[in-house]
């Protein structure tokens, strides 16, 4: 038997032999990309730490900024506590002057804002027809006054009758109160000054006609005191000493007023009652219808813990207050939540709670700080020092070459 060699068979073997080599090479070739993308990829992120760390010690190699700050103690104060309220000025003596009668206008012996004495003629309306109508019936009353007499010297005598003497009599009566009546709305059409003060404004003028009623203009007295009107709800009442004064704000400074009287109920709608208080010496720094604050002591005084209002850091979550505390000789600030109360005066404020008399605080400056902030005091004095003096920094400057 004889056998044929297959020429397909040996054409598939040697394409095979051929294709190992070839996927050996591409697979070296992959391999070698990878290996050096990785390699490029790690020297980049390592050049990159590189970088960050050395900035990180180059950022750690400067000291520590410090906020400078004013410092200051929270101090402790002997206060009741206290009421607030809002008042009105209001003159011891003012009156809206108006019109009496209807008429016209004949003399104003004023001008707007003039000092006006009590007695004095402010005003006259014209009152021709009333005293020619009081001319007539003066005349009239003393007819009937001579009748009168004239019957009862005869009713003495018994010549006359009694009815006749009465009827003489009521008609001689009738005549003088018909003359008292003429003299009361001449009266009345004449405004006197009821006190001595100093008058408003006004815009009447002579030959004006004016009706009843019609406002002249304000009068307010000249005395030296005030009063002050305000009230207190309820729970606050209670607790009041009327004996005691209260405090008045007036510009920013408290003065001292005497109550003298209170109202005799609550107010079903506001729960509160009125109270008139007097300022005897006041200045007259506010007019008369001002709103002031009225501070009145409602319990017994008691140590509290007051510091200044530039101290105070606000936020939506609170009120702030940044301790200073010394730790291996440095100075940082502590972050205090406080519980406010009501302000003292016009530069400090209460607080309830959060705060301990004595704590070294800072005074101004705290929007500046954070808690743990590196601080720099500044005392008051440390701060004038360091003020530039535009001045003479400008002729220091002159001075150079």
């Amino acid at each position: 038997m004889t056998y044929q060699e297959d020429p397909s068979g040996t054409d598939a073997g040697t394409e095979n032999s051929q294709a190992a080599p070839r996927r050996r090479i591409r697979a070296r070739s992959w391999a070698i990309a990878g290996a050096a993308s990785i390699a490029l990829v790690g020297g980049l992120a390592f050049t990159k730490y590189t970088q960050v760390m050395a900035g990180i010690a180059y950022g750690e190699s400067f000291p520590e900024p410090a906020e400078a700050v004013i410092v200051a103690s929270a101090e402790t104060v002997s206060r009741a506590p206290v009421a607030t309220s809002i008042g009105e000025l209001q003159a011891v003596d003012r009156i809206d002057l108006r019109i009496e009668r209807s008429g016209v206008i004949t003399r104003l012996n004023f001008k707007s804002g003039d000092l006006v004495k009590r007695g004095q003629v402010l005003l006259q309306v014209d009152t021709s027809e009333e005293r020619a109508d009081l001319a007539a019936a003066e005349v009239e009353a003393q007819r009937t006054r001579t009748d009168a007499e004239r019957e009862a010297e005869l009713l003495a005598r018994g010549a006359a009758a009694a009815a006749v003497a009465e009827q003489a009599e009521a008609l001689a009566a009738s005549a003088s109160a018909r003359v008292a009546a003429l003299r009361a709305a001449i009266d009345r059409k004449t405004i006197l000054a009821p006190f001595t003060g100093r008058v408003g404004i006004t815009d009447l003028k002579p030959g004006q006609y004016v009706s009843e009623g019609d406002l002249v203009a304000a009068l307010i007295g000249t005395q030296s005191g005030i009063y002050v009107d305000f009230t207190l709800p309820q729970d606050a009442v209670a607790a009041l000493d009327a004996t005691k004064p209260v405090r008045v704000m007036i510009a920013g400074n408290p003065v001292e007023a005497r109550i003298i009287a209170a109202e005799p109920g609550i107010d079903p709608a506001s729960r509160s009652l009125g109270y008139r208080a007097v300022i005897e010496d006041y200045s007259g720094v506010l007019p008369a219808g001002s709103l002031v604050t009225v501070e009145v002591d409602t319990g017994i005084a008691r140590d509290i813990v007051v510091v200044p209002r530039t101290s105070v850091l606000r936020s939506p979550y609170g009120s702030t207050v940044f301790a200073l505390q010394e730790k291996d000789g440095e100075t940082r600030a502590s972050a205090r939540l406080v519980e406010l109360g009501p302000a003292l005066g016009s530069d400090r404020v209460i607080v309830l709670s959060g705060l301990e008399p004595g704590t070294v605080i800072a005074a101004d400056g705290v929007f500046k700080l954070r808690d743990g902030a590196l601080v720099r005091p500044v005392t008051g004095a440390d701060q004038t020092a360091a003020t530039v003096d535009p001045d003479k920094t400008r002729q220091a400057a002159e001075k150079k070459p």
